[in-house]
């Protein structure tokens, strides 16, 4: 095991610019996907939000604390 983790080391320091880059790019996937998952829910979020306080119907029904939670949203 010691000598397959000192043969990783040695070809990351060999090929500097293509573990430079492989780097890079993954560290950019991951942004763009935890960008992409806040962005949608708080898309979802704001579809909520419209709908049910668009008053279309005559009554609205909710659970205890609900209003309250909305109220203290950002």
């Amino acid at each position: 095991m010691a000598n397959l983790f000192r043969i990783a080391i040695r070809n990351l320091m060999r090929y500097k610019r293509r573990t430079l880059l492989t780097a890079s790019l993954i560290t950019i996937g991951v942004v763009f996907v935890l960008v992409f998952v806040s962005v949608s829910g708080s898309f979802k979020n704001m579809m909520i939000g419209q709908i049910t306080d668009s008053m279309l119907g005559h009554i609205q029904i909710h659970r205890k604390g609900y209003v309250a939670s909305i109220e203290n949203l950002p």
